[in-house]
């Protein structure tokens, strides 16, 4: 397993005999801006996350023009701010969008909806615990983050076995593209991030026939060059300030 970030251009135009996503976390939000923890609330895309979503959608077409190879197969998560980004990206291409609920948000129960202050305020033990990324720790009408990995793992590598050989576009959340990452390069639940998730950010991994993975692109941000505000946010688990 390995991770590297090169050019996006670069690494899809080089044919794979593997299994190939191309990972985009949905557009920004309302609620991103104000550093809440959305989980299972289907908020919508601001201005700015429809804008990004556009942006991503231009730069792909734009590839596809000069012959370059992308995906064949699309799933995204079922809520709104996802399906909207896989929607712009993918347009009524097909075959159709594929909604999956295996790749939700975690659900934050009833901490959704809620800043990092306002969570450490209403209950300060289960704040501590998502802070500090316990796996097992309980959250009350939630799930833990033990829960939260092995379901977006299972669906992951469902999706993998279903596309085998194939490269898909899959658009989902901070959360759910974090739990895919750690899967392929190993890093464990309880391992602090040190990698970035922002919106609309492009992300590929790899699959090699033998099983083996790496991350040949994370973060990659050079098709988002033309967007007005120059804001790419990562606030996923209030981690970054």
């Amino acid at each position: 397993m390995s991770t590297q970030t090169l050019n996006f251009k670069t690494v899809v135009s080089k044919k794979t005999d593997g299994t190939r996503f191309i990972l985009v976390r949905h557009g920004e939000t309302d609620w991103n801006k104000e550093k809440r923890f959305q989980g299972h609330t289907d908020i919508g895309l601001n201005a700015h996350g429809v804008q990004q979503a556009q942006l991503v959608q231009r730069y792909f077409d734009q590839l596809e023009a000069a012959g370059v190879p992308l995906y064949q197969h699309c799933v995204s998560s079922d809520l709104g701010r996802a399906h909207a980004t896989a929607k712009t990206i993918h347009g009524n291409k097909t075959p159709a969008i594929v909604l999956n609920k295996g790749l939700r948000e975690r659900n934050y129960g009833h901490l959704s909806g809620l800043t990092g202050d306002e969570m450490h305020e209403k209950n300060p033990q289960e704040f501590a615990s998502l802070r500090n990324r316990v796996p097992d720790a309980p959250l009350q009408d939630g799930e833990s983050l033990e829960q939260f990995y092995h379901r977006v793992v299972s669906a992951f590598q469902q999706i993998a076995l279903e596309q085998l050989g194939h490269t898909t576009l899959l658009v989902a959340h901070g959360g759910v593209l974090d739990c895919i990452y750690r899967h392929c390069t190993g890093e464990p639940l309880e391992k602090q991030r040190d990698w970035q998730l922002p919106n609309c950010a492009l992300n590929v991994v790899d699959i090699e026939p033998s099983g083996s993975k790496s991350v040949p692109v994370w973060a990659w941000l050079g098709h988002l060059r033309n967007d007005e505000t120059g804001q790419n946010m990562d606030e996923v688990d209030g981690r970054i300030a």
